[in-house]
């Protein structure tokens, strides 16, 4: 179990240059009050998330965590103990501090930040910034209820709670296992089978040792000859389409594309000066009056403007037809290049086949010229050649015993795979579970007299019903009886993490519960629950509703801004 001793921080948000500094044993349940930007979320919420996970609880960029005077110097520290060990975790903002101190002594810090935050989250604290924020706080400021999660993310807290999440971790290393066993194969599958191929090579290289009649020879040097032609004939062609290959400075088209988009803007311009003179001209000529001062316009005026006007259109029209003509140009142009390097790089797609034409038919020489050498072979080389056949074989076998082998680990890790799916193992855990979670939940429920019958089912979609068996969905609730919901789920998944040992903790943080969405009624009944929790919880209330609930707490922490700084009183 982690128990959160208290927390310190000093230069976060509205907060000074003094450590400011929280007991978060002192008492089962805290009422944490003040105005609203007094700093109460600062010093509760965004400072244990920011000090965990690096991040505030609410939607706050991260440098407007660092005090805005004193820029500097911003610093958090949490102090928790998981069994006999003594933990403090250091987090600051100029300069950037990390530190996870164990027992009094500082944890390697060899490694990336983001691996030594996994460190933190998945050996030490073992939650997520998700799944703490469905165990520990229930808020309504940046707060996503769990029944307001997407699919995978509900099942992604479910699994932190339960332990299970390793399973999912093992299976995506396990797809690269299985990804590299489909390679391994590919690659055995391509070793036997150009072992083959050698083997049927080396039969025909045995059968012809033994030597080559006069026909064959003159056979082998005619095959030479012909090739020979052939490439001789395949080269000049090469040259050919080199000799057709149009020279073309790429530049060109850089160049030409650039002033296309120039001309293009300059005829935007005229246009949009074109169609302002026309609605100019159309002012005057249906006008009276003039629009700025209201005095009527004199006939000179008009005549004299509307001849100015109707001297800028022509000058635009004049214009605009010029840039046209220069996009129209310069359009050709960029279209013939484009032409001349399509016709260029058909060429090369025909010379490089030529060139591989080549290359087979070089082949072909190479292996008629390897025959005509062995034309004298004596039994030593049949022998030779033989035992080159033997090894072959030998390896081959290796090969297909190697591949039988990995195929059947292949297999093993299909199967491997099956369990560890969603469907596999792990749903038979949250199968074992789900009665004590929906047992939990409802007991929260009824608890608190909200009486419905609410399940989970194993895809974690909720099936609500009320006494007379109608069904509801989440979403039908008012707010206040989905806040009901909220802290039920949220205190289930505290009973079913107290189970697994797994992120079970004494922090319970409510924000601002009290004060939107509950009745009195609802209040009392709230705290009734609350005040069952045991002796292993720490709960903190953070609230407006102070002078309505604070007889209801064992102790009150006031926070107030002064000066522009919070401070706690």
């Amino acid at each position: 179990m982690i128990i959160f001793k208290k927390i310190k921080f000093k230069n976060f948000g509205s907060f000074g240059n003094k450590f400011t500094e929280l007991d978060l044993l002192k008492s089962p349940t805290t009422l944490v009050c003040g105005k609203n930007g007094s700093g109460k979320s600062f010093a509760l919420l965004d400072s244990i998330t920011f000090a965990l996970f690096g991040k505030p609880f609410r939607k706050i960029n991260i440098p407007q965590l660092q005090n805005s005077i004193n820029t500097k110097e911003c610093l958090v520290e949490l102090y928790f103990s998981i069994g006999s060990d003594e933990y403090v975790i250091r987090r600051g903002l100029g300069p950037k501090l990390f530190e996870i101190i164990k027992n009094g002594k500082l944890i390697n810090q060899d490694a990336k930040t983001s691996d030594y935050q996994d460190l933190l989250e998945q050996q030490i604290i073992k939650m997520n910034y998700k799944t703490f924020t469905q165990v520990v706080i229930l808020g309504s400021s940046s707060f996503i209820p769990f029944m307001q999660l997407t699919a995978a993310d509900r099942r992604s807290v479910i699994e932190n709670i339960l332990d299970i999440n390793v399973f999912t971790n093992m299976n995506t290393l396990l797809k690269g296992k299985i990804l590299q066993s489909k390679e391994n194969l590919r690659e055995l599958s391509n070793k036997i089978e150009n072992q083959k191929q050698k083997i049927d090579y080396q039969k025909i290289i045995i059968n012809k040792t033994v030597g080559l009649s006069e026909d064959e020879i003159e056979e082998l040097n005619n095959t030479i000859q012909s090739n020979q032609s052939t490439i001789d004939t395949l080269n000049s062609t090469i040259s050919e389409y080199h000799n057709n290959k149009i020279k073309i400075d790429e530049q060109d088209l850089i160049t030409l594309e650039k002033d296309l988009v120039k001309f293009q803007r300059f005829t935007a311009q005229i246009s949009l000066k074109m169609a302002n003179a026309i609605e100019e001209k159309q002012f005057y000529e249906k006008e009276e009056n003039c629009s700025k001062c209201k005095g009527k316009i004199t006939e000179e005026t008009k005549k004299t403007n509307l001849e100015e006007i109707e001297k800028n259109i022509k000058q635009f029209e004049e214009a605009n037809k010029t840039f046209e003509s220069q996009i129209e140009t310069i359009t050709s142009s960029i279209s013939s290049i484009k032409e001349k390097l399509k016709s260029n790089n058909n060429i090369d797609d025909k010379i490089k086949d030529l060139k591989n034409q080549i290359a087979i038919i070089n082949m072909t020489i190479q292996h008629a010229k390897s025959k005509l050498k062995k034309t004298e072979t004596n039994q030593t080389d049949i022998v030779k050649e033989k035992d080159k056949l033997n090894e072959y074989n030998i390896q081959l076998k290796i090969f297909e015993e190697e591949k039988e082998s990995k195929k059947e680990e292949y297999i093993q890790l299909e199967q491997i795979s099956d369990i560890l799916k969603d469907s596999g193992v792990k749903a038979k855990i949250i199968k074992h579970y789900l009665p004590s979670m929906n047992k939990n939940i409802n007991k929260y429920l009824k608890s608190m007299d909200f009486f419905v019958q609410f399940y989970l089912d194993e895809n974690f979609q909720e099936v609500i019903k009320s006494r007379n068996r109608d069904e509801f969905s989440y979403m039908n609730f008012s707010e206040g009886e989905k806040m009901r919901i909220d802290l039920s789920l949220l205190l289930a998944w505290r009973e079913i993490a107290k189970l697994k040992n797994s992120v079970n903790c004494n922090l319970l943080i409510l924000d601002e519960v009290f004060d939107s969405s509950l009745d009195s009624v609802g209040t009392d009944e709230v705290m009734k629950l609350l005040n069952t929790l045991g002796v292993n919880s720490n709960v903190f209330v953070i609230s407006h509703k102070a002078d309505q609930i604070v007889d209801k707490f064992n102790h009150v922490i006031h926070f107030e801004k002064k000066n522009n700084f919070s401070k706690m009183i």
